[in-house]
């Protein structure tokens, strides 16, 4: 896997101004009465390491559709001096369909952020949870809508070059053709939030994140193991971990306790790193 060699001095700032915006982040979400989960390598974090994992250089959060656009339009609507939230709503070209609240004046960068023109601050990951359908056609349309929206999405903006011949064939070509026609990520997100409200169930049994769908499988987990949080420490704060946490980590990582053998540590390849002032 591919990983980024920091210093420990380095890792461990980075570290510290991940854990101020979730800080901040918590506050606005009690505030405005709004759920949120610690998610991916930050429940894992959570659960294992009652933190960052060592080797971790970024924090991801989830939240249901409705608390994610609820946070949205509360945060674009008083923007402050600390940060900025890049999103489809406020970059027409960003290509995803979580969103980053990033610290603004810094820089925390991959390789494709040359072929965009808008910059990536030190930021959190805030990934949604969509109602899946409980019947088994309509679940597999949804899901093979939602990885072809993904494909889209990321197709209209960037190339990628460390793709098999093939798919980077195919990719390349997708490129080219949206990019002729002029298609914009922003088009093609809301396309694919029309098409996600369709399937809007609170009776629903299972929930997915739409942006695991741009990998081999999508992530699906059930909405009972969301439906209440508990509390759990993590670095010098306490935060929302959803009930169900076992299931969700056996899902995404198997036997989740057991460390990686050292080969499998990856984290982000960062071209242009920048604390800015802090």
């Amino acid at each position: 896997m591919k990983y980024t060699e920091y210093d420990e001095k380095t890792l461990k700032h980075l570290q510290s101004l991940e854990l101020m915006i979730l800080k901040d982040f918590i506050k606005i979400c009690e505030e405005n009465d709004l759920t949120y989960y610690m998610y991916a390598g930050s429940l894992l974090g959570a659960v294992r390491h009652n933190g960052f994992i060592p080797w971790d250089d970024d924090l991801d959060v989830i939240m249901f559709r409705e608390d994610y656009e609820k946070f949205k339009k509360v945060f674009i609507s008083s923007p402050n001096e600390k940060y900025e939230l890049l999103t489809n709503e406020t970059e027409e070209d960003y290509f995803h369909t979580l969103s980053k609240l990033m610290i603004k004046d810094t820089r925390f960068e991959e390789n494709w952020v040359s072929q965009v023109n808008f910059h990536v601050g030190i930021n959190m990951d805030i990934f949604v949870l969509d109602d899946l359908s409980d019947n088994n056609l309509k679940r597999n349309y949804q899901l093979k809508r939602a990885f072809l929206y993904n494909k889209l999405l990321i197709m209209s903006k960037i190339k990628l070059d460390d793709l098999p011949l093939v798919t980077k064939l195919i990719t390349y070509t997708g490129y080219y053709i949206l990019n002729l026609l002029k298609v914009k990520p922003f088009t093609i997100y809301k396309r694919c939030l029309k098409f996600l409200d369709k399937f809007k169930d609170e009776n629903a049994k299972c929930v997915f994140d739409i942006s695991a769908t741009a990998e081999e499988y999508p992530q699906i987990f059930l909405k009972e193991d969301f439906k209440d949080t508990i509390k759990i420490k993590f670095e010098d704060i306490e935060v929302n971990i959803p009930k169900g946490y076992d299931n969700i980590l056996k899902s995404l990582y198997g036997d989740y306790m057991q460390l990686p053998p050292e080969e499998d540590r990856y984290n982000h390849i960062t071209e242009n790193l920048d604390f800015g002032r802090y």
